[in-house]
């Protein structure tokens, strides 16, 4: 692991234990639309960029709006908790002074109130939402615009995240990139994507944020 400048994590899935919470809400959003949904439909066609997932599975464009305010509706009565390590994780990232942020595809106001939820109001350095640039993921602006807020070049950054997605925005922006098989994409799908290091748990990110990288983590 080579020196680092500034730390960036995806929130859902990484951070936040929401895979079923998000699978409970999106079952009731295609029901309420009259589609079909179930969890293999879940797993092959999930993107953190929600509007990937509607075109997957066939949601007429001129209804995304709707599926959109639905969503937040049900998400509302959800409350996932903190993932297994992750007060550790983000407390590691901060090893050398380093900047702190936040890079999710989740709307403001969701996550905003996850986060007060959780207890990290103050956690980061830095948050980009959903919405915050043109850009979402797989494509790399809202990573960029991340660390042109902290004034980090990719280079000295890393990106975490548990999706295919993640690991394709950070190599877009040029940063080292984690991923953890933690939430919504399977270790083999997260191996195929190859990113810089790939771990089973955050327990296993600690020792590489603290640059020991023979402690924890697999090459990948």
């Amino acid at each position: 692991m080579p020196a680092l400048r500034a730390v960036l994590f995806d929130l859902d899935g990484t951070l936040l234990d929401s895979l079923s919470s998000q699978y409970a809400v999106f079952t009731r959003v295609f029901d309420s639309l009259g589609m079909r949904f179930d969890e293999a439909a879940y797993r092959a066609h999930y993107s953190p960029n929600w509007y990937l997932l509607y075109e997957r599975i066939g949601v007429p464009r001129e209804r995304w709006a709707e599926a959109d305010r639905l969503w937040l509706e049900h998400y509302s009565r959800e409350a996932p908790r903190a993932m297994p390590g992750a007060e550790d994780v983000i407390a590691a990232a901060r090893h050398g002074s380093r900047a702190v942020g936040l890079v999710t595809s989740g709307d403001r106001s969701r996550v905003e109130r996850d986060l007060s939820r959780v207890g990290w109001e103050a956690a980061f350095d830095v948050v980009v939402c959903g919405g915050d640039v043109a850009e979402r993921k797989p494509k790399p602006g809202p990573l960029l615009h991340a660390l042109e807020r902290v004034a980090t070049p990719p280079e000295k950054s890393v990106y975490v995240g548990d999706t295919v997605d993640d690991v394709a925005m950070g190599k877009a922006a040029g940063t080292l990139t984690v991923g953890v098989a933690t939430g919504f994409s399977a270790w083999e799908a997260l191996a195929e994507a190859a990113p810089g290091f790939l771990c089973r748990s955050l327990g296993e990110v600690i020792p590489l944020l603290l640059r020991h990288p023979d402690a924890g983590g697999q090459r990948a």
